[in-house]
């Protein structure tokens, strides 16, 4: 009996838990370098960057991450992470595994390299590593750089709806 009473107790945590977060999340964008003009969503695969997307209202299988950026010290250095706050029913929070989510440079970069640095555009591809449509969630998307400074250049928030 106590099994079950704690149990619940946990469900409704969870439950609880996932309904605030949800309920305080607002898709956002910062821009922390001034070699950064922008960051773009959106899961068309593009060389440019097409119309920024904050809610996808169907599951993607990948959203491309596109940085605009000028004077760029270093690309090779930057790196990209993706954190997902999950969403879906209380039984799935409770006992599903789900979908890691891989961030991928995808070294297309549209890139024109001059004396003051790298401008253009860098893109990255998210998505699961079971090639399945991406979960539901609340995504931040934090690249770091340039020139292998360590800090956040630029941070995306979005929303997957399932």
């Amino acid at each position: 009996m106590y099994v079950l009473v704690a149990l619940a107790l946990a469900a409704l945590a969870l439950g609880v838990e996932a309904f605030l977060r949800a309920e305080d999340f607002a898709p956002k964008e910062e821009i922390l370098s001034p070699s950064v003009l922008d960051i773009f969503v959106s899961e068309e695969d593009s060389l440019y960057p097409p119309p920024d997307t904050n809610r996808f209202e169907g599951r993607p299988e990948t959203v491309f991450v596109y940085l605009s950026v000028e004077d760029l010290p270093s690309v090779e250095d930057m790196e990209a992470r993706a954190e997902r706050a999950g969403s879906g029913s209380l039984f799935s929070l409770i006992f599903g595994r789900g979908d890691e989510i891989e961030l991928l440079d995808e070294q297309e970069d549209h890139l024109r390299k001059s004396e003051n640095g790298a401008t253009g555009v860098v893109k990255f591809a998210l998505k699961t590593e079971s090639g399945e449509p991406m979960p539901p969630g609340d995504y931040t998307v934090d690249i770091y750089g340039p020139g292998g400074e360590g800090a956040v250049a630029a941070r995306k928030s979005f929303e997957i709806e399932g």
